[in-house]
């Protein structure tokens, strides 16, 4: 009796336990996720996000440095430009934990996970990196007011040919406008911003007209990598349009040919929403070339096939890149 009695408090408890993340997640903006393999803070949500397939971005690694002669040529003391990958959130941490506690906490999880510590600031030590945090990124004026409690680490893991950089800077909330959502002054909030630099080249390949008309003939499919959308969203890119030209080429050249547009993404989300997502970007290139290049749209058909047919492992963001890609099959 008494150990029925035990499994079924401690199932209660496990149930409970369950419930509490789920809701912490729910509460997440839609569309917004957590980067792969760096954990959030207990309870927090993610309030705002955005993410961009290549991006330019500056990483200060050193602190503010004051030109007493020409105040122009004041700048950090090191920092890094980088190209690649960019994805940033904002996460909302319930009342209660300090800045402190939530930064040592993230500082603790990136070295666990093999993060190399760049750079890092307390405080008066964080002087502009509220300019840097405030002016751009998806957040508004949020941590551009609040530098007393700030925090920062600037850090950087290299894996498989990929090198990941990660900027965080956690406050706690004192000013500043934030049309979004309701800021709540002394409540801590994180901003984490990554840029992976490395074998993402491939993502930027053109396939001309005649590369696919051959793989057409050989393999009855073509694989594409140089069509880009909104992160988690089916908007095409501008920086796709070479790969359309070439797309509407073939079949201005090949008036009788009729494909099957496919898209494909990696495993970063539930199945279903990536078999939307996979779908929704099919259609959307579908729509493109109808109307852009004015092809016939009884000569395309849209499809998804979410993360159900990977043509590299998932494990790191090399493979994952080369799951992200639109097909054309030969009807």
């Amino acid at each position: 009796m008494t150990s029925k009695l035990c499994s079924g408090v401690f199932a209660a408890l496990m149930f409970m336990a369950v419930f509490i993340a789920s809701s912490a997640h729910a509460a997440d903006k839609p569309g917004c996720k957590d980067f792969p393999g760096i954990k959030r803070f207990e309870g927090s949500s993610i309030m705002l996000c955005d993410a961009r397939n290549f991006a330019e971005y500056t990483l200060p690694t050193g602190k503010w440095v004051k030109n007493e002669d020409d105040s122009a040529k004041s700048d950090f003391a090191s920092k890094e430009a980088l190209e690649g990958r960019l994805t940033q959130n904002v996460y909302s941490v319930p009342a209660g934990p300090s800045s402190a506690e939530v930064f040592r906490n993230y500082l603790n999880d990136l070295q666990s996970a093999g993060y190399k510590v760049l750079f890092q600031a307390k405080q008066a030590d964080t002087y502009q990196l509220e300019n840097v945090f405030g002016e751009k990124g998806p957040d508004g004026q949020l941590f551009g007011y609040s530098p007393d409690e700030a925090r920062y680490v600037a850090a950087v893991k290299e894996e498989g040919g990929v090198k990941t950089y990660i900027a965080l800077y956690v406050i706690e909330f004192e000013d500043g406008y934030v049309p979004e959502f309701d800021a709540v002054k002394g409540q801590v909030y994180i901003r984490l911003d990554s840029l992976q630099v490395g074998n993402l080249t491939d993502q930027m390949v053109v396939v001309s007209a005649s590369q696919i008309s051959k793989s057409l003939d050989t393999a009855g499919k073509v694989l594409l990598y140089g069509i880009h959308f909104d992160f988690n969203k089916a908007s095409i890119k501008p920086e796709s349009r070479p790969s359309l030209d070439e797309i509407a080429k073939f079949l201005k050249d090949q008036p009788n040919e009729k494909l099957d547009v496919v898209g494909h993404t990696d495993n970063i989300g539930g199945a279903d929403f990536n078999m939307q997502l996979s779908k929704a970007r099919a259609d959307a290139v579908v729509a493109d070339l109808v109307s852009t290049y004015s092809v016939s749209a009884s000569r395309l058909k849209a499809k998804g096939e979410g993360l159900q047919s990977p043509v590299a492992s998932n494990d790191d963001e090399a493979g994952r890149a080369k799951n992200r890609r639109v097909e054309l099959h030969r009807q």
